[in-house]
């Protein structure tokens, strides 16, 4: 029986270390701030959307409010339809015409996720047409792996593709392609203006360039140093040609794969760690925005076309550990068990190890807990349990001893 009810106190701690934090943080949601960070060409300063419950602020780097009509004036190349629609839009900017071709051009968004990240997808991945002559691109009807061979799998009948296998798994044989590949990044959409295929991982760490082209395989190793220990490789395919793709290494290094014969052009980011913050990347016609977005603040560095550092902002408010609602879990839950959370994509557990300040809740329910045991004369297996078990899980510990106790088949 002894057994049978530590495991029942097992079952209940975990249970409560689950359930009542989540219930906990649902009644005291607080209110999410939000800053998107931008340059403006006009001020030659930062600007912000500051954002709340409530409505959204525009702010200057000097503090000054802005109406949105002023906002949208400040930022030309990010507005500028509007701008155009308005009859507000600048003929040029620091002596430099401005051509709504050039602007769409050099307009660039990307954002990398730690969910992203840490994301692994069913290893079947399409291998588009590179140079169809379409306007669009097509999916393909089979689908590619990259195991002790390259093989292409016919989606309708589930058969291999024998001939397409053999080439394009010769093509990177020739290459140097060490198989199987450790990683295969890229973006499997018919959704962009067009295809550069897929950067591979092989398994001595090297980086391979690989699409189709009219048919026939194109591998190329790129050069990119196999010990930079890369963490994830987001491809751009952005019209503008200027990279291939976005790499982040896990020691949070952030570097372009330049179209330049594969040259990595390093990007300058401040206290990054791809595990937890979110990466933002801004461009237009003028300037690159890099920002870190985190839960309780951000880091942003703006740079020329050149990859000059311009300017850098940061700002950091209090995290929910500081509210009082903060202030009081820290002192009531000795620990926290998660089956999800915001920066991975999968469900496990998430454990929060104990702080110091739940040491005081979990002896006062220790000693509370000795009071009743002396006073009702629990037995003393029994009294040996349930105080390493409070003592260790305070809280959650006090409410399976309370829901326990009223089974225990022991005499009292």
């Amino acid at each position: 029986m002894l057994s049978a009810r530590i495991a029942l106190l097992m079952l209940i701690v975990l249970t409560a270390s689950i359930f009542i934090p989540q219930f906990y943080w649902k009644a005291n949601t607080r209110e999410n701030k939000r800053t998107n960070v931008f340059y403006s060409p006009i001020l030659k300063d930062f600007i912000f959307i500051k954002s709340d419950v409530r409505e959204n602020y525009y702010v200057d780097g000097k503090g000054k409010f802005h109406t949105r009509e002023e906002f949208e004036s400040l930022l030309p190349f990010l507005n500028y339809r509007q701008l155009t629609l308005s009859g507000t839009m600048p003929d040029s900017i620091d002596g430099i015409r401005i051509v709504s071709k050039e602007v769409n051009l050099n307009n660039i968004n990307i954002r990398v996720q730690p969910a992203i990240i840490q994301y692994r997808s069913l290893q079947l991945f399409p291998l588009f047409e590179s140079a169809s002559g379409r306007v669009r691109l097509e999916l393909s009807t089979d689908f590619f792996r990259i195991k002790e061979r390259m093989e292409f799998v016919t989606s309708l009948t589930n058969t291999i593709n024998e001939e397409k296998s053999r080439t394009f798994t010769d093509a990177l044989v020739n290459e140097g392609f060490t198989f199987p590949a450790k990683a295969i990044y890229g973006n499997p959409s018919t959704k962009k203006p067009f295809d550069e295929g897929y950067f591979v991982i092989d398994q001595k760490g090297k980086v391979y360039h690989l699409k189709m082209v009219k048919g026939r395989p194109f591998c190329k190793e790129t050069g990119i140093p196999s010990d930079l220990d890369i963490a994830y490789i987001s491809v751009t395919e952005n019209e503008l040609r200027e990279s291939y793709a976005l790499m982040v290494t896990q020691t949070n290094d952030v570097f372009f794969i330049s179209y330049d014969h594969y040259g990595l052009n390093k990007v300058p980011v401040k206290d990054y760690d791809h595990t937890k913050h979110t990466l933002l990347i801004k461009g237009d016609l003028f300037y690159r925005v890099i920002t870190v977005q985190k839960e309780n603040g951000y880091n942003a560095i703006v740079t020329d076309r050149r990859n000059i550092v311009l300017a850098d902002t940061s700002e950091q408010w209090p995290g929910e550990e500081m509210t009082m609602a903060g202030v009081i879990a820290s002192y009531v839950f000795p620990f926290t068990l998660a089956i999800e959370k915001e920066s991975s994509p999968y469900i496990g557990a998430y454990f929060t190890p104990p702080g110091v300040n739940a040491l005081l809740v979990s002896v006062i329910a220790l000693l509370c807990s000795v009071y009743y045991f002396r006073k009702y004369k629990i037995p003393t297996r029994n009294v040996i349990v349930y105080s390493v078990l409070i003592a260790c899980s305070g809280l959650y510990g006090l409410i399976a001893f309370l829901v326990v106790k009223d089974f225990d088949d022991d005499p009292r």
